[in-house]
């Protein structure tokens, strides 16, 4: 006969029910310090918890504020030699992906309306297309404060130096 499962008692398997047996849940459970926090409060006096949490928030207030994560490169896709202003505006989107596009919109929205509404060229639209985008992310990593943190990236350089 097979005991049954999540039964500790005589003829059982310990372990918890059947999908904490296959998937190795009570492991994972004992590795995640907020459910373990949780667990414990939970077999603790009223007294007892009321003082846990008092240490928790004592805790939090002690501890620094996480570093905020600096702002990520963009992700050049190199340009093609014919290309529409609506592909461009989608390249432009995934390369400068860190950007809010709703700051951009005023801006693109217009040269888009200048390249279909007064038959403005592509390239030209494409080519101030990609200095708004540009401006735009110069403008985000000099407000971005993980960067004014670092010493390192306070003085434009990247891979080959100083940018223009």
């Amino acid at each position: 006969m097979i005991p049954p499962l999540g039964s500790d008692g005589p003829g059982g398997l310990p372990g918890g029910g059947f999908g904490s047996v296959l998937g190795g849940a009570r492991k994972k459970d004992r590795d995640d310090p907020a459910r373990a926090i949780g667990e414990i409060a939970a077999r603790l006096s009223a007294e007892d918890q009321a003082s846990l949490l008092k240490f928790a928030r004592f805790l939090e207030q002690e501890s620094p504020p996480p570093a905020p994560e600096p702002l990520p490169e963009p992700e050049p896709i190199p340009r093609p030699e014919s290309e529409s202003v609506i592909k461009a505006m989608r390249r432009l989107s995934a390369t400068y992906h860190m950007l809010d596009r709703s700051k951009l919109l005023n801006e693109t929205s217009a040269l888009m309306a200048q390249h279909v509404m007064q038959g403005r060229e592509a390239v030209e639209v494409i080519d101030e297309l990609e200095v708004v985008f540009r401006s735009h992310y110069e403008k985000a990593v000099a407000q971005d404060p993980a960067r004014a943190a670092d010493p390192d990236s306070a003085d434009d350089s990247g891979p080959g130096g100083p940018t223009p």
